[in-house]
């Protein structure tokens, strides 16, 4: 699956919720590899508080914010 993001890139979810940026692909590692995702990127944002906050969501679950 090709990778749809870059880092930097601002998304939100496809069902809504907080403005995100990409922070990087998340990094999967095995006994004998470790390879970044084609799939899962890890997002942050900040919360109604301020809080810095990350999260991995899977690349379709997501789009680009069209007012970036």
């Amino acid at each position: 699956m090709p990778q749809k993001f870059t880092k930097g890139d601002v998304v939100r979810l496809k069902s809504g919720g907080p403005i995100m940026t990409i922070e990087k692909y998340k990094l999967e590692t095995g006994w004998d590899y470790s390879k970044e995702s084609d799939h899962v990127v890890v997002c942050t944002w900040f919360d109604n508080d301020g809080k810095l906050e990350s999260r991995p969501f899977e690349q379709d679950a997501l789009v680009k914010n069209e007012d970036e």
